[in-house]
């Protein structure tokens, strides 16, 4: 399954809830579907809020798409709806996560189908947000004993409590917490260079702006295609000490993130993982 829309996330939260033990505890149940430590409720209630969210969600995608009967894609949102209505963590998984029969299943499917066809999200490589939850929990640690600046420290804890955040809840979520934090942070920069220069001068900050710049590539890299504005780059990849700056209006072929491959990978029609553009992640 590739999730790519809310309701193919929707199904495969449901189909591990499926697999989980049905007489233990629906918090304890919770807590393995959506990988949060079961000593942490208030993390616990935040997850599970937006798994509630999702048909919302579903419905607001499907609302956008013409010449289908929405009624008829959306005939069991109702059902979901009361479902997690009643959710309580104190009851068994299996009276809540039986709700769910097969009549509601076909109907997300439906969903699944129509919104990854026509209103398909980009999907991460899991390799790579593994790899990024890595770096940014390292930096984290790490910021706890380096010697910044206040502001420079909450800045850089800011920014990487966000993307943490998107990264542990890309399973619920998708790809567009992670787009809006490159977004955010784009534009933090424009608004104050100094801050990109000052953070450069530590070689913590240095880290920081490797990671973003990795969450910027992995955000932007779809198969097939690439298109990046300029200010990706010039505001999170590494350079020659001279502050970002921000060009709205140009962007980027993804020719120029692979002309690393030879002609055989680029006529393939798969794109492999790309070469880092030249200067990028050095000091």
């Amino acid at each position: 399954m590739s999730v790519n829309n809310p309701a193919s996330r929707l199904l495969k939260i449901i189909q591990d809830g499926q697999k989980q033990k049905k007489d233990q505890q629906a918090a304890d149940a919770w807590a393995a579907i959506l990988n949060v430590p079961k000593d942490d409720k208030s993390l616990l209630l935040s997850r599970v809020g937006q798994v509630m969210a999702l048909p919302g969600a579903i419905k607001g995608e499907i609302e956008q798409l013409d010449n289908i009967n929405h009624q008829l894609h959306l005939k069991w949102l109702p059902s979901v709806e009361k479902s997690f209505g009643i959710l309580n963590l104190q009851i068994q998984c299996k009276q809540f996560i039986e709700r769910f029969n097969a009549e509601t299943i076909f109907g997300l499917e439906v969903c699944d189908d129509a919104l990854g066809r026509n209103r398909p999200e980009k999907v991460a490589d899991p390799g790579s947000l593994e790899s990024l939850l890595k770096d940014v929990n390292a930096l984290i640690a790490d910021l706890k004993e380096d010697e910044l600046s206040p502001d420079l420290r909450d800045f850089i804890f800011e920014h990487l409590t966000l993307v943490k955040n998107a990264v542990e809840e890309y399973k619920i979520r998708g790809i567009r917490p992670l787009e809006a934090e490159v977004e955010r942070l784009t534009g933090a920069v424009a608004r104050n260079p100094q801050v990109w220069i000052r953070t450069r001068e530590t070689d913590l900050g240095k880290r920081f702006w490797h990671v973003m710049g990795n969450l910027a590539i992995a955000t932007t890299i779809v198969v097939g295609q690439l298109q990046i504005g300029h200010e990706v780059f010039d505001a999170l990849s590494p350079g020659d000490g001279t502050p970002p700056t921000v060009q709205t209006d140009v962007e980027v072929n993804i020719n120029m993130l692979t002309n690393d491959f030879d002609t055989d990978e680029k006529s393939s029609g798969t794109l492999p993982k790309p070469a880092l553009p030249n200067g990028y992640g050095k000091s």
